[in-house]
């Protein structure tokens, strides 16, 4: 295992607490969306590229746990483009993601959307943006630097919101406190993790490849960090692993290189504890990320399961700046994207 080298990543965003008030405030917009299309609602599609479609898995989940009707599905802006959808229609919502604004896309897949009568929901930057012109409500957050939180929380405010207008959601009043308890939580979350961040920068420091594992919400964390935050920004050689899938096939390999458990408290936690129990036993270099060693001020105690898969998620976005700072790397070098025409 590689030695410890005191290297300090870079401050916590100055906007991270204000630009989550912000995202926060409005659970009203997804609450007054959800009670007008209520009546005539039934599929809700979760879409984005990138960091934006891994936004999505909590707010899949929790739809998947609550409700049969609306159905809803997450999918890549690409495949709502090529795929035919017999939902897609003026039943459908369409909750759309692009940091920008102007992903093609995702801007391709709400003009689809919007053609074929369904109603779009754009998470975007800021309001001078395609996606504000093509959207029939937009949620925004106004910061170039908080990003991975506030679309994962757009997205889960409007799956809460949806629930909610059915009848289907257990508890409102408490899952709207825990929501509102988001920015004081994840700023904590993000302090609390850097005990694991200077772990793990000195674990990935020099590796040829580093594995991640995540399980149901927790999924979506697990991609980003290995796609966007470790593939693209750290140019280091990344996989994400369903923690359901480990023990068929991965098992037997991953241990050779530096693994990365994410272990949220919602329901799929025991997959996670499998996992960490199996890594404890035959890894050598392994980590995990759990939300239950996070303290969530505010968050009510039966809300725990709700919050942590965003807790998770904005953890794990930290982590990228301490394996930067570990390799030396700049997170905004590319050659690829933005650079050439694909």
């Amino acid at each position: 295992m590689p030695s410890p080298v005191a290297v300090d990543p870079i401050p916590l965003a100055t906007d991270l607490t204000p630009t989550l008030e912000r995202t926060v405030a409005q659970a009203a917009t997804a609450r007054e969306l959800a009670s007008r299309l209520t009546d005539r609602l039934r599929t809700v599609y979760f879409v984005g590229c990138g960091g934006s479609f891994y936004s999505t898995f909590p707010a899949q989940d929790l739809m998947e746990s609550h409700a049969v009707s609306p159905v809803s599905h997450r999918m890549t802006a690409a495949e709502m483009i090529h795929r035919p959808l017999a939902g897609l229609d003026s039943s459908a919502l369409v909750v759309a993601s692009s940091h920008s604004g102007a992903t093609p896309e995702t801007l391709e897949a709400v003009q689809l959307a919007k053609k074929a009568g369904a109603t779009v929901a754009g998470i975007a930057r800021a309001g001078d943006s395609a996606m504000a012109e093509e959207a029939d409500v937009l949620f925004d957050y106004p910061s170039d630097v908080t990003v991975t939180e506030p679309k994962a929380i757009h997205f889960t405010q409007v799956a809460l919101a949806v629930l909610e207008a059915a009848g289907a959601l257990p508890d409102p009043r408490a899952a709207w406190r825990a929501v509102e308890a988001i920015p004081e939580a994840l700023t904590s979350a993000k302090q609390e993790v850097a005990p694991l961040g200077a772990r793990v920068g000195a674990q990935w420091r020099d590796a040829d490849l580093v594995y991640v594992l995540g399980a149901g919400p927790n999924s979506g964390a697990a991609n980003a960090l290995a796609a966007c935050y470790l593939q693209e920004m750290n140019w280091l050689h990344a996989s994400a692993v369903s923690a359901g899938d480990f023990f068929h096939g991965p098992f037997e390999i991953i241990g050779q290189h530096p693994v990365l458990i994410l272990n949220g408290e919602d329901s799929t936690r025991p997959m996670g504890e499998r996992a960490v129990a199996f890594a404890e036993r035959y890894y050598d270099t392994h980590a995990v990320l759990d939300s239950a060693d996070f303290t969530l001020p505010g968050v009510p105690e039966g809300q725990r399961g709700l919050i942590s898969p965003l807790a998770i998620a904005s953890a794990s976005r930290r982590l990228l700046d301490f394996c930067a700072a570990e390799r030396g790397h700049n997170t905004a070098q590319r050659r690829y994207m933005y650079r050439v025409a694909y």
